[in-house]
Parts: C-alpha cells; sequence; structure tokens
C-alpha cells in the first residue's frame, strides 16, 4: 500500500487504466467515429454555434447548458481559427470525461482494496472489473443516450472527489480542477460540490479548513456563469419550468425497471425518466438478472468494505450510495414527488433537483468498491485472473447491449446547405427592415414544439432542435417536454410563455401582426420534421418567403403589397451590452479557474512524483 501513503500512485498503474478506459470508451462510443454532428435528444452539435443570449444563458428559458455552450462556442472558433475539423469536438470531450471516469475508478479501488495498488498484473487484475464498470454502466449509458454528454465531468468528479480529498493536502487543486470541470452544467456542479462536501467531512482533520476554503471559493467562482446570468436575464423564471398543476416533477421521477421495482432499479444505477433513453436490455427480464448478479458482488464484498470502514474513502461513499438509493426511490412515491415538487416551487433554483435519478452518480462510487473488493474476496477461490474475468462479466452484463444501443442512437448527421443560408439571412447581413431602431425582431419555428423528428437525423428519433444554436438570432421556443406516449403522456411546460402565445397564435393560422406584436419576425418551417403545424398556412400567406429548398422555408412577417413595408413588432428587448459583458466575464473566470488548478494539480503531482523516486528504497 506504498502508493497510498505518500499520496502518489504509479504512472504505469493510471496509465493501464487509462488505456482500459480509452478501449471500454472506444467500444461505446465508436459511432462517434462517423463524420458528422452529433445529435441525440438533448445532444445537440452544429457546425457554428452563435454566441448568442441563449447560450449565455440571458434568453427566456432557463441557464441549463451554461457555461457548456459558451465553452463550445469559444472551442469552436478556435478549432476553426487553426483550421482543425469542428465536428469531433463533443464526441472528443464526451470520450475524455469516460476515461476520466476510469482513471478516477482506478485510484479509487487501489485506495481502499488491498493489493490493488500492487506493480504489474496482480494489481492490474484486481483493478480492471472497476475500471470497465466505471464506463459500462447503466448510468452512463442512459445518460449518453438522453444525451447528457456533459454530465458525464460530473461523473467523474464524483468519482475523483473521495480519493483526492481522502487527505486534504496534497491533492486540494486536483479537487479544485474536477469541480470546475464538473461546472460545465449546473447539474454537474451540484453532484461534485455535493460530492466534494462529504469526502472534505470525512477526511482528516489536518488542512481540512484550508481545503474547505479553496473548494468553497471555487464553487462560487464557478457557479457564477449560471448564477449571474439567471439573476439578469429578463423574464427567467428561476431553473425549472412551472408546468399546469406542477413543476414537472413526477415526470422525471425514477422510473421502475421490470421486475426490479424503482429502488432495484436505482441499486443498479438505472432507472431514467425517459423510457426512450433506456437500452433493450434494459427493459426486460434481463434488468432483474443483472441486479442478481450485482447483488451477489455486494455479498462477496460486505467482508473486505466492512474492515475498511474507517478508511476516510469507504465513509465517503457507503453511507451517499444507501441514502441515494433510498432517497432517489422515495422521491418516486407519491409522497415523495408532492415533496420534491413543493420544493421545486418554493425555492429559486431548486429546479435542479426535478430530475431525481442523475443523483444515482452519488451512488456510483460505492459500486465500484464494491466490484473491487468482490474481486479480492474471489481471488483466493479462482484465480486472480479468473475472479477478475467474473466480476468484469457482472458489470458487462448490466448493460450487455450498450455498444449496440449507443451505435444506432447515436448518428452523427450533416446539415443541409439551407441551413447556411437561414443563418445568414437572420443573422443581420440584411438588417435595417424592421422598424427604425427596433429589434429586427425574433424566430419561430415549425413544427410547433422544442423537439424535432426527421427522417434525415438520429434515424427519425426526436432530438433537440438545432435551430437554437445554429442561428445567430433569437430562437422562441415554449421548452415544453412531452414525457410519456399516449393516454399517458404529460407535458411539462417550459419557461418560454411569449413562445407558448406565439406558437398558439401561427398553429390558429392568425393575422401575422399579432406574431409580431410578440416580437417574431421569421418564421422557420423545417418542413422534413413531423409535427403540429395546425392553420399556420393562412398565417404564412401573408409572408413573404426568404429562402425555400426542401428541407428548410424561411417566412419574413413583411406586408407584401408595400415594398419594404415592415409591421410593428413589440418583443422584449434582446440582453443588454452590460448584461452580457459581465456574463462573458464570469465565463471567463469559471475558465481560468480550470486552467489554473489543472496546471497547479499537474505542478504538485510532479513533484509528490520526484520525491517518491528520490526516496530510498
Amino acid at each position: 500500500m506504498s502508493a497510498t501513503v505518500d499520496g502518489s500512485t504509479p504512472a504505469v498503474g493510471i496509465g493501464a487504466d487509462a488505456a482500459v478506459g480509452v478501449a471500454v470508451t472506444g467500444l461505446l462510443l465508436a459511432g462517434l467515429a462517423r463524420p458528422g454532428f452529433p445529435l441525440l435528444r438533448d445532444w445537440v452539435s452544429t457546425p457554428t454555434p452563435p454566441l448568442s443570449d441563449a447560450a449565455l444563458g440571458l434568453g427566456e428559458s432557463a441557464a441549463r447548458a451554461v457555461p457548456q455552450d459558451v465553452a463550445v462556442v469559444w472551442a469552436t472558433r478556435a478549432l476553426d481559427a487553426v483550421g482543425l475539423p469542428v465536428w469531433p469536438l463533443t464526441g472528443l470531450l464526451t470520450a475524455v470525461f469516460c476515461v476520466w471516469l476510469a482513471v478516477a475508478a482506478g485510484a479509487l479501488v487501489r485506495r481502499v482494496v488491498p493489493g490493488a495498488d500492487a506493480p504489474g498484473a496482480a494489481g492490474f487484475l484486481l483493478r480492471l472489473p472497476v475500471v470497465v464498470g466505471a464506463v459500462w454502466n447503466p448510468l452512463v449509458v442512459e445518460r449518453l443516450l438522453q444525451g447528457h454528454w456533459s454530465l458525464l465531468a460530473g461523473v467523474a468528479a464524483v468519482v475523483s472527489m473521495p480519493v483526492l480529498l481522502a487527505r486534504t493536502g496534497p491533492r486540494v487543486a486536483a479537487a479544485c480542477a474536477a469541480l470546475a470541470a464538473a461546472g460545465l452544467t449546473p447539474t454537474g456542479w451540484l453532484l461534485a460540490v455535493v460530492a466534494a462536501a462529504v469526502a472534505l467531512g470525512c477526511a482528516g482533520r489536518g488542512g481540512r479548513r484550508r481545503a474547505a476554503l479553496w473548494l468553497g471559493a471555487t464553487a462560487v467562482v464557478t457557479a457564477l456563469p449560471w448564477v449571474l446570468a439567471t439573476a439578469l436575464a429578463a423574464g427567467s423564471s428561476g431553473m425549472a419550468g412551472t408546468a399546469a398543476g406542477g413543476s414537472g416533477v413526477a415526470a422525471f421521477a425514477a422510473r421502475a425497471e421490470p421486475g426490479i421495482g424503482t429502488l432495484g432499479s436505482v441499486v443498479a444505477l438505472g432507472g431514467i425518466w425517459n423510457s426512450a433513453a433506456v437500452p433493450p436490455s434494459r427493459a426486460t427480464w434481463w434488468a432483474a438478472a443483472a441486479l442478481g448478479l450485482l447483488l451477489a458482488a455486494w455479498a462477496l464484498a460486505a467482508r473486505g468494505l466492512w474492515r475498511a470502514r474507517r478508511d476516510p474513502v469507504v465513509r465517503a461513499t457507503l453511507p451517499v450510495a444507501i441514502a441515494t438509493w433510498l432517497l432517489v426511490a422515495l422521491a418516486a412515491t407519491g409522497p415523495g414527488i408532492a415533496a420534491v415538487d413543493a420544493l421545486v416551487e418554493a425555492v429559486p433554483a431548486a429546479g435542479l433537483l426535478r430530475d431525481t435519478q442523475k443523483f444515482v452518480a452519488l451512488a456510483l462510487p460505492a459500486t465500484l468498491l464494491a466490484l473491487g473488493s468482490a474481486t479480492r474476496a474471489l481471488s483466493p477461490r479462482l484465480t486472480p485472473a479468473g475472479a477478475a474475468a467474473v466480476i468484469t462479466a457482472v458489470a458487462l452484463a448490466a448493460v450487455p447491449d450498450a455498444p449496440r444501443a449507443v451505435w444506432d442512437s447515436l448518428r452523427p448527421v450533416t446539415y443541409g446547405g439551407g441551413w447556411a443560408t437561414v443563418a445568414a439571412i437572420v443573422g443581420g447581413q440584411e438588417a435595417g427592415r424592421g422598424v427604425a431602431g427596433g429589434p429586427p425582431g425574433d424566430v419561430l419555428v415549425l413544427p410547433a414544439g422544442s423537439f424535432r423528428s426527421t427522417p434525415l437525423w438520429a434515424g427519425g428519433a426526436a432530438v433537440l432542435d438545432p435551430a437554437p444554436r445554429m442561428l445567430d438570432a433569437r430562437v422562441v421556443v415554449p421548452g415544453d417536454l412531452v414525457v410519456g406516449t399516449g393516454g399517458d403522456a404529460a407535458i411539462v411546460a417550459g419557461e418560454g410563455d411569449r413562445a407558448r402565445r406565439a406558437t398558439g397564435a401561427l398553429l390558429r393560422g392568425e393575422d401575422p401582426r399579432v406574431l409580431a406584436g410578440l416580437g417574431v419576425r421569421w418564421v422557420l418551417d423545417e418542413r422534413t420534421s413531423a409535427g403540429p403545424r395546425g392553420q399556420a398556412a393562412r398565417t404564412l400567406q401573408a409572408t413573404t418567403t426568404r429562402f425555400a429548398d426542401t428541407e428548410l422555408v424561411l417566412y419574413e412577417l413583411v406586408v407584401p403589397n408595400g415594398p419594404g413595408a415592415a409591421i410593428d413588432r413589440a418583443g422584449p428587448p434582446a440582453a443588454s451590452p452590460a448584461a452580457r459583458a459581465a456574463v462573458l466575464a464570469a465565463h471567463a473566470v469559471w475558465l481560468l479557474t480550470l486552467v489554473l488548478s489543472a496546471a497547479l494539480a499537474v505542478g504538485a503531482a510532479r513533484r509528490r512524483s520526484r520525491r517518491s523516486s528520490a526516496a530510498p528504497r
């Protein structure tokens, strides 16, 4: 256990863990090697994302993808500047997060399981099931299928924190870097903050106050982009939308899988609310079989984990896992839904708690420790290689069809050339047609809704409309989400009340002046997408067609019989230059914090490595 005494870890062992992580990640994300932009449910990648108010979190919708969207814009522009392709960007970032997960899992088991830090094959075999299981599990696969690629940074931070903060001196900078990276989204930030707070509370007393100050400062700074955007956004209603009759908590509660109920689903790290984002194997009796295998691994691990119960890493993971399983399952019951619903309605930003199943990430470290401890317990009965093979099979059995499910769903797309033309028209290159001194007007999309279902994308599966991340204009979308099908479908309303009114007027075929009065100048019909269009044709007859191809039709709300005449528009003002500058500055501070803390962590690791190499043997 010498590697855990001085806080260092053998570079060869880390490299082996990373290699396994790369191999598993390659199997899961092989589909992203195909040229094109990822487009799957909430995963929207575009060639030229604009630095719009929506990207900054200053639009009418909540700042849920902040600072992620701005970071992607900056990275896209950097790649363009040096002549590199943009399409692999989010796929590569996702792969980095998955490999981070694998390396963090290796460090976790190396800390707790005796012999896992041994050099050579002996230590590697004890770590193998853990490293595989860190990436290949229902939580990661289902979040990939839902398109939550950036959330994996938060999941990786959750796995990292117990080891980084087990001893508060040497690795505080690395913990700050992990927290900053997790802060790509508010949800990832929250997961990392919870994991860091628990790990810090279980750590030794030496240096804990200093570590708390550094982590607290990092947490404040890395939350600034979305906190400041939410405070400055005109018309923002907080971090969650309100639906008729509630906040949508019931629709986002953890889902029971066949034969194992909600509690069994979350213990197995599954149970995402969207059944369409579930691999086929998890929707059959196999879910119960996989849970049985996992519980058998837990039974094998119990003695070893009990013996290690005083280790700060164990104290920071096992109780949290038990609490997480119970609370997430309870939140899916009637009383639990009512309690979370009341919290979301009463507390600003509590909408982060609405999707309770994502907090299953807090149970992942304990599950990984169980796999490692089970491997050690099984080794005397089998060979080390045999034990590693059996427990690795248990990890793989949780989602045996993971690669096929992700390959089939995650199909990169190539956008038609019409998108660039539409972006050029609405992006201001032909400005001046609105009221003098007034806003150029916003874009309303057809068919109605925030999601698209077209044979051109993802084989017709529902995907989030890429228009807001494609057009440098304010795209008016209500953000409503339909959860379920048929009579069981529920509509979770977003924050876009103006968009809802404008869409309703368009579907009713009302006069274009009604839309203009709500600030709309353009209507973009994504004609290959299925969805409600109502009587929109009646409204659009009194407009001017500015562009049309087989995929898109762009209409402008101008009076056709008066050359150049325009309709008065009264939409809400765009974000002020001061607000944009303030939020951009917050993003820059977040990025600087990430870079500096990562640099300090790398420097500290190198110094530890030199001291370890110079120590007498």
